[in-house]
């Protein structure tokens, strides 16, 4: 039996890795907030296949339970390959055809190729093995739980579609304990043997930027020419491509300038700059135009925190103007590593003066420190996918928040400044008034009377740099702005004293409250209001009221709504996944049995109910703990093993638990939605209290507030079935399944949609309002519902989730 629990452990553990790394290739090849898609996908295969098991008992008798096993564990591995490479054969991008629909249905079912041969393994092992049920949970839980934070730490060691490859060998090596738990030899050898083989493949694609890897990117074909060096992390792909020459004008006024730049490339649409610089700033004079070093201008001499380094941008600019100190804090190490070791030579940082950088996530950061500065500067600080695409869920920055700018304003020193940059693109420019937005609230918010006088929003050409203060600028300040700005011909936007010649600006100096600030997101086409940890989705502009006047907007930027696009197209084409290959064959198998009678509403309405509402948690959970964790795929590993291991716990606590009452089988869902709207409530308090701590720090605090609503949720599922069994309800036990994994998959959409139109406090808040309804509707017994007890259901881990 040890081959049998090793084997069942590898499985989750590769069920779980092959998801996350999934969300990474998702991020390469379409966009970040996509993360979603493959949570959903996962819920859905895994679903699809633990239903077969229970559809099709023939091909799962008693007698071939360990073959089938070690088959679908076998399968699973084969296919992963297979998947990787027609995955990056689709082109994904959104276009008013038919075709388009096509392909993400293609898309969508073929990720989940590999979960539905996870969920009959996952299934029969929980369900049709005669181990101890305890230790068959550990190995699971155990197994998925070490696979979140494996998969991490794989993709640091190699590039995703190589760590898929080597996620293919561990599933070859589950199935080879699987066939040998079977007595087969002949395939525990063949799974050997392909083990080994994955693991080269994984080896040799790894070393070399031309192997098995994304050739479409964005809707764009990839050519992967001139790249001079490509690494991969969890957060994601960065490469080098060769230096060029370039020759611009950084504004109207600057001198025409050659510079030669090398530009690293992040997640194939995002770009950031190296100049090259060999100690002389007269070799980057042309930066001192850039109406983004507008704060270095007027704060020369200073110190300066830089939020978002980079390619040093903002570095150089600061050494420009005489800067003392300089603190470089930059999110990505794979970037820093390119200018601060691999390119030093090129990017010539250690020869800034005063110059020190620190890998670390930048409101984390200023959390911790006691230092204040002159300035605190950030410059487009995001990547371009989340600027043009980047609305939903797992996308989102925490610095362009309330919260992360109040912790930006309590580290100036007096008179210092806050400038940041943003897109001002025509005709709305939404990017930059929200942002002007956010910049007034937090001057609200620290209780300044007049937050006109301590603001200022300078435009060049497409860009955008509002400077806000944490005293009235002075007269020298302003003349200093003025001068700048006729001398280098920048647009005045807004200045104290000054005509306002951005009449979008308007609505929001009017504001005299908090409130009044939060109106702004129903007042007009774009949400300008400004966003909180609560509601932390700054990129994303559009409502769904508000499409129909938005199309009417002569010169719209179209790209605003591909994150509405994207949402309705996945969600319509998982709806048609889940109904004619979950909901179609469980009702039909359900209308086929004799004496299974019509399913009671109570419990349709509970198995819907408690699927949509562990969705909603889980969904609103990965959105807020990504505020904290500082980056999506860290949520969403930390919440997936989190829920997983105390859901899991929780699903086999139940079957100690009597259900001789009414009450006690309701009891479950009731509970499960105290508690979310006990961890909806503690949740924002808890993570502004720890924001400060170190990574791991951050981990502990985000698995404490999401274990007790794991293991609560976790009683639901098996209670439930349990409960329908002793109603004599058995024959509807698939049906109710089926309708619980496909409100899982569709949860996952309207996750999102309630939280980018609320916010993920309402997502919970809904999730737990499902679990109460579920558990009020719940079948109640009556005389004619009496029926012989009927042995515990175990509830896998698909449903664990």
């Amino acid at each position: 039996m040890i081959g049998f629990f090793l084997g069942l452990g590898l499985m989750c553990a590769s069920t779980l890795m092959y998801e996350i790394v999934l969300t990474r290739l998702l991020s390469v090849i379409c966009w970040y907030y996509l993360a979603f898609v493959s949570v959903s996908m996962a819920m859905f295969g895994m679903t699809a296949g633990a239903l077969l098991v229970q559809l099709r008992p023939a091909l799962f008798e008693a007698g071939q339970v360990a073959r089938r096993m070690a088959q679908a564990a076998f399968a699973m591995a084969v296919s992963m390959p297979i998947v990787l490479v027609i995955m990056f054969a689709i082109p994904l991008d959104v276009s008013f055809a038919l075709q388009t629909l096509c392909s993400f249905l293609i898309f969508c079912f073929v990720i989940a190729v590999p979960f539905f041969f996870a969920g009959i393994v996952v299934c029969l092992s929980l369900t049709r093995t005669k181990a101890a049920i305890g230790r068959i949970y550990f190995a699971d839980l155990a197994g998925a739980a070490a696979g979140c934070f494996a998969s991490l730490i794989l993709m640091r060691l190699i590039d995703a579609p190589s760590a898929v490859l080597a996620i293919s060998a561990l599933v070859f090596l589950s199935a080879s304990l699987y066939a040998k738990f079977a007595g087969q030899p002949q395939l525990q050898r063949r799974s050997h043997v392909w083990a080994a083989v994955l693991v080269v493949l994984a080896g040799l694609n790894a070393t070399t930027i031309h192997g098995i890897q994304p050739i479409w990117s964005k809707g764009r074909l990839d050519p992967r020419t001139d790249i001079l060096y490509e690494t991969w992390n969890p957060i994601s792909r960065v490469r080098v491509v060769a230096p060029k020459m370039e020759e611009g004008h950084v504004g109207p006024n600057s001198p025409p300038v050659w510079r030669e730049v090398v530009y690293i490339d992040i997640d194939n649409d995002a770009a950031t700059g190296i100049y090259r610089y060999y100690g002389d700033l007269r070799d980057v004079d042309f930066l001192r135009y850039d109406v983004s070093s507008l704060g270095a201008r007027i704060r020369a001499g200073g110190s300066a925190a830089i939020i978002g380094v980079g390619g040093g941008r903002d570095v150089m600019s600061c050494a420009l103007f005489g800067f003392h100190r300089i603190v470089g804090i930059e999110i990505n190490s794979a970037i820093a590593n390119i200018f601060s070791r691999r390119m030093a030579w090129y990017s010539g940082f250690d020869k800034i003066p005063n110059f020190e950088l620190h890998v670390d996530e930048g409101r984390s950061y200023l959390t911790r420190s006691h230092e204040k500065f002159d300035l605190i500067e950030a410059t487009l600080v995001d990547t371009w996918a989340a600027t043009a695409a980047g609305a939903m869920a797992l996308t989102e920055n925490s610095l362009y928040s309330l919260d992360g700018w109040r912790v930006f304003y309590d580290h100036l020193k007096p008179g210092g400044v806050i400038a940041f940059s943003r897109w001002n693109h025509k005709p709305d420019f939404h990017e930059s008034t929200r942002l002007f937005s956010l910049a007034y609230a937090t001057l609200l918010s620290e209780g300044v009377q007049h937050p006109e006088k301590q603001l200022a929003m300078i435009g060049q050409l497409e860009l955008a740099t509002v400077l806000t203060s944490n005293q009235p600028f002075s007269p020298q300040d302003l003349e200093k702005i003025k001068t700048t700005a006729k001398d280098l011909d920048y647009q005045i936007l807004y200045l104290p004293g000054e005509d306002l010649p951005m009449l979008q600006l308007d609505p929001v100096l009017q504001a005299h409250s908090l409130q009044d600030l939060a109106a702004l997101s129903s007042r007009n086409y774009f949400d300008l209001s400004p966003p909180t940890d609560a509601s932390p989705y700054f990129f994303s502009f559009v409502r769904f009221h508000a499409i129909p006047g938005i199309l009417e907007i002569p010169g719209v930027d179209l790209r605003a709504l591909f994150p509405l696009m994207y949402l309705a197209i996945f969600m319509f084409v998982a709806f048609i996944l889940v109904a004619v290959t979950i909901l179609w064959p469980a009702r039909r198998w359900t209308r086929s049995r004799q004496g299974s009678g019509r399913a009671p509403a109570g419990a349709i309405l509970y198995f819907i109910g408690i699927g949509l509402g562990f969705m909603l948690a889980e969904m609103g959970m990965m959105q807020q703990l990504s505020i904290f964790l500082g980056q999506p795929i860290y949520s969403l590993a930390v919440v997936l093993a989190g829920l997983i291991l105390f859901a899991g716990l929780g699903s086999l606590a139940s079957d100690r638990m009597p259900l001789n009452s009414d009450m006690k089988s309701r009891a479950p869902a009731l509970f499960s939605a105290l508690v979310l709207g006990a961890y909806s409530l503690a949740v924002l308090p808890s993570i502004h209290a720890a924001v400060g701590g170190v990574l791991w720090q951050r981990v502990a605090v985000s698995l404490a507030l999401v274990a007790p609503c794991g293991f609560m949720m976790g009683f639901c599922f098996p209670v439930g079935l349990r409960w329908e069994s002793e109603l004599g309800q058995e024959g509807n036990l698939p049906w109710m399944w089926a309708l619980n994994g496909a409100a899982s998959v569709l949860a996952s959409f309207i996750a999102i949609a309630i939280s980018t139109e609320t916010s993920i406090r309402a997502c919970v808040l809904t999730g737990a309002a499902c679990y109460a309804l579920g558990g009020l509707f719940l079948s109640r017994k009556t005389s004619s519902s009496l029926a012989p007890s009927a042995p515990s259901s175990e509830a896998s881990t698909v449903h664990a989730r």
